[in-house]
């Protein structure tokens, strides 16, 4: 490893213990320098203010998981297209995937949800259910057209959310992944299995 390449993983891991003590907006480059061994100079040269190096953390699996989100959402539009060939799956897949993601980058998305106050990744959660509703509503409307029935926009909103906060609560209180996997796979599957039923009004 370059010396260059050694130190700004050093200032990358001491940043990180900082920041998940104390969060963004606390957090001192002063110890996250001294803690590194290097010099406030040095920090600059890699990294631009606080919050890059914030981003230097979070952002890489903040967006690969954005990447997986936008990908299995995008194979699920295709199959609303059909929806008299489609068989509605376990979502097994998608689980197995997003899970090991999640607790490979713990820290990260610790950091996400409780940490970020003060940087653009602030409200990361709330973005990322502007999406899924947005593409949901979308899927929804490919539904309407082949059954006849209205979307209920608002019971959406309040599932896409459900979803996410069911998210949110594993990272948060259960550190285990093996567990982790196996009661998401359950919510998952509880909730895509109904969710086209609840979401539809009659005309």
């Amino acid at each position: 490893m370059s010396a260059d390449k050694e130190k700004r993983e050093l200032l990358i891991d001491s940043a990180k213990k900082e920041f998940m003590e104390k969060g963004f907006m606390k957090a001192s480059l002063r110890k996250i320098c001294a803690d590194a061994g290097v010099t406030t100079g040095a920090l600059y040269f890699f990294f631009k203010d606080k919050e890059d190096l914030f981003g230097a953390i979070v952002d890489k699996p903040y967006n690969e998981l954005m990447e997986i989100i936008r990908k299995h959402n995008s194979e699920d539009e295709e199959l609303m297209n059909k929806p008299y060939e489609h068989e509605e799956g376990d979502h097994d897949e998608f689980v197995e995937l997003i899970v090991p993601h999640i607790y490979c980058n713990y820290d990260a998305f610790v950091m996400l949800l409780t940490k970020a106050q003060g940087t653009k990744y602030e409200n990361c959660v709330s973005d990322l259910a502007d999406e899924m509703e947005s593409t949901y509503t979308e899927m929804t409307d490919q539904m309407s057209k082949h059954y006849g029935k209205n979307i209920n926009k608002k019971l959406l909103h309040w599932i896409v959310h459900m979803i996410i906060d069911a998210f949110v609560h594993m990272i948060m209180h259960e550190p285990d992944e093996k567990k982790a996997m196996t009661h998401i796979k359950k919510i998952m599957n509880f909730t895509m299995h109904g969710w086209s039923t609840m979401l539809l009004d009659e005309k």
